[in-house]
């Protein structure tokens, strides 16, 4: 019994051992498990990182090679308008070299920037002015382009690219300039608002105050102009009781505004008593509403007032402006008759075209001017004898001073063969 007792324990601390032992072998594989998993995680992360950076740098060259070709492009697009404007500039001074030596003032022409300085319009003005603004930012764009292409396609700013001389910026770089300089003030002002806690922009420093700070400062001082000069006037309508205090009687925004009203009021009750008196004069009766109206207009009146003086300025620069395309019109029709395709290129499409065009068109007219030729010398007479006699007498005439003309040419034809 012992010796089954003793075999017993011995069997039970063996299945204890086998036991002990699968638990590590769990724990061991466990251990393993999780030393794995942590290190394909960093290997997976390294891996992604190296990818994103690999994409970036694809990214990059490709948005490089992208702004290099498109920089390129722009340059073949520049070089073909400067030709093109070259070309015509140089058509333009000999045009205007043959008017000058023929005694004409200007050549013809067909852009409103293109007439003479003393006929030149506001049309013309302004053409010139914008077409010098676009040709800066030609060249200025022209200039960023072949820098944008010499640095393989990195970004340059219009803000960042000089002139040729490399000492101002062009059109649009002064306009990001300004842009930028603006935000800028007002991101920096702000940041000091807030960080000094102040709660309106006006009431920054004037060495800080932004753009904002300076509206509001303006608006408030308006404001305060306006508000002070009512005050002024409540304080004067309480001292005097039998008559109102008009805005006018005090200086402010409001007295302004009243006086300028008032301006054109008086201006129109003068125009209005002018028209008054006109028909008087004319029609020798008093004026009622049932006789005819006439108008005189603002500017036309014995005191124009703010009206007439602008229906004046607006009536000058119509006239102006009519004058100058009245003499384009002129300009483009002579334009167009000196440059006509039949008579400089008949060979071309358009030469051809308008040939048979004409041709077409003055067919029918020809042939009617041929029936009228002939229609006149069927009603036509006989002459009578003495008409006949003085026609006979002034051809032999004619014909005697044109023999006794080439008599005198030999003549003098020989004396220069014996000389």
């Amino acid at each position: 019994m012992e010796d089954e007792k003793g075999d017993g324990n011995n069997n039970n601390n063996n299945n204890s051992n086998k036991n002990n032992n699968k638990e590590g072998q769990d724990d061991d594989g466990t251990t393993g498990s999780t030393t794995t998993t942590t290190t394909t995680t960093t290997a997976t992360s390294s891996t992604t990182t190296a990818t994103t950076d690999d994409d970036d740098r694809i990214s990059k060259q490709t948005k490089n090679a992208g702004l290099k070709r498109l920089a390129e492009l722009s340059l073949q697009d520049y070089q073909w308008r400067s030709d093109v404007w070259k070309t015509n500039e140089a058509d333009r001074q000999v045009e205007q070299s043959l008017a000058r030596m023929m005694g004409e003032e200007n050549a013809s022409y067909v852009r409103p920037m293109d007439a003479s300085e003393r006929s030149i319009g506001p049309l013309g003005v302004w053409e010139k002015t914008s077409v010098e603004w676009l040709s800066q930012v030609l060249e200025e764009e022209a200039r960023r382009a072949e820098q944008i292409v010499r640095l393989g396609g990195s970004l340059v700013r219009p803000m960042d690219q000089l002139d040729e001389d490399g000492r101002q910026l062009g059109p649009l770089g002064q306009l990001e300039r300004r842009l930028v300089n603006f935000f800028e003030s007002i991101r920096l002002s702000e940041t000091e608002r807030t960080k000094n806690a102040i709660l309106r922009p006006k009431d920054l420093d004037a060495s800080k105050r932004g753009p904002l700070g300076e509206a509001e400062l303006q608006a408030s001082q308006a404001l305060q102009v306006f508000f002070q000069s009512e005050q002024v006037r409540a304080q004067l309508q309480s001292k005097i009781q039998d008559s109102i205090v008009r805005p006018i009687d005090v200086p402010g925004p409001l007295g302004d505004f009243e006086m300028a009203v008032l301006q054109i009021v008086k201006a129109e009750e003068q125009r209005q008593q002018q028209y008054k008196a006109q028909l008087q004069d004319e029609d020798g009766i008093p004026y009622s509403p049932a006789t005819r109206y006439r108008p005189i207009r603002p500017m036309n009146a014995n005191v124009p007032g703010p009206l007439g003086e602008l229906e004046q300025q607006a009536t000058e620069f119509v006239q102006r402006l009519t004058q100058e395309e009245k003499q384009r019109l002129r300009n483009i029709q002579k334009y167009l008759d000196d440059n006509r395709p039949m008579m400089k290129s008949r060979s071309t499409m358009l030469g051809t075209l308008e040939t048979i065009v004409v041709g077409i068109v003055r067919a029918p007219i020809l042939l009617y001017q041929i029936v009228r030729r002939v229609q006149t010398l069927l009603e036509s007479e006989p002459l009578d004898e003495i008409d006949a006699e003085i026609l006979l007498r002034l051809q032999q005439q004619q014909r005697q001073r044109q023999q006794s003309k080439t008599q005198d040419d030999d003549d003098a034809d020989g004396r220069n063969r014996k000389r």
